[in-house]
């Protein structure tokens, strides 16, 4: 267990070849992925705040109804920051793991509209998904935005790139907040990096050195990428001031297009990270 992780209440999984992974009940929020191979591909704040309500910064938040500020509520919404319950249904798997949030009075407080969803993670020797889900449990239509916030844990950024952006149209956030499509074969992080890709199509490749992930997404049209670099980095207080090298945001999200989901109705989103 990764040895940053405070917050007691934790599935622990494993899988067969003897990969690992941490799911708090906090958030549902993956907080570690270690492959068969030993290597930890999920970047943990050494400043996370895990007390209640908090929201832990690293691993993998999820961001829902609302991602970023695109809209009235609190920044990328609150499901991040609620106790999700496990859901216990005998099945006694190992490699998975499955926590399910409903409405109360707290969050109809906040967004008024009656919910089911379950963040499911299932390990393998080599990878990782996570699912998550929402249903519509009222009786009018709601509509939301989201994402799977996964922060990579990477050595020295300087060595890291990211293909299969390539001719995509992108929100570039730190530049003008303006439309521009990629140009880049291997996108280089060497410089703060906050896009949205629109309709990102296919799969992600991270690549460090000889070190290669897989990154795909189901459900989820729009892929961000986020580095805040060394100025931004030593304004966040819950990240030491060089957490900027070891990690980049590569999330699967939807975003240009909201969701509207009627009563009735489920939406699933899922993020697939395999090591090559």
């Amino acid at each position: 267990m990764n040895s940053l992780i405070k917050d007691p209440d934790v599935v622990r999984l494993v899988s067969p070849g003897g990969a690992s992974a941490v799911v708090l009940h906090h958030g549902a929020h993956l907080a570690s992925f270690t492959s068969a191979k030993g290597t930890e591909n999920i970047y943990l704040s050494e400043r996370a705040d895990f007390s209640p309500g908090s929201a832990v910064r690293g691993g993998v938040p999820v961001c829902f109804p609302q991602f970023s500020i695109l809209g009235d509520l609190p920044l990328h919404g609150f499901f991040r920051n609620q106790t999700w319950m496990p859901v216990v249904d005998g099945a006694n798997e190992p490699a998975v793991a499955r926590l399910r949030l409903t409405d109360t009075a707290e969050t109809r407080a906040i967004w008024p509209q009656a919910f089911e969803a379950e963040l499911k993670v299932t390990l393998k020797d080599d990878g990782v998904e996570i699912a998550l889900s929402a249903t519509n449990t009222g009786s009018s239509t709601f509509t939301f935005t989201a994402a799977l916030h996964t922060y990579f844990r990477v050595n020295a950024i300087e060595d890291v790139t990211i293909s299969g952006l390539r001719h995509i149209r992108y929100l570039d956030k730190i530049v003008d907040n303006a439309i521009h499509t990629e140009t880049e074969e291997r996108l280089s992080i060497d410089r703060p990096l906050d896009r949205v890709y629109y309709n990102a199509v296919g799969e992600r490749i991270l690549e460090e050195g000889g070190r290669k992930l897989r990154i795909s997404a189901e459900g989820m049209p729009d892929v961000v990428v986020w580095n805040p670099g060394l100025e931004r980095c030593v304004t966040i207080a819950d990240l030491p001031d060089d957490a900027w090298r070891h990690f980049v945001c590569i999330e699967a999200a939807v975003v240009e297009h909201p969701v509207s989901l009627a009563p009735g109705e489920t939406w699933r989103g899922v993020q697939r990270i395999k090591e090559l």
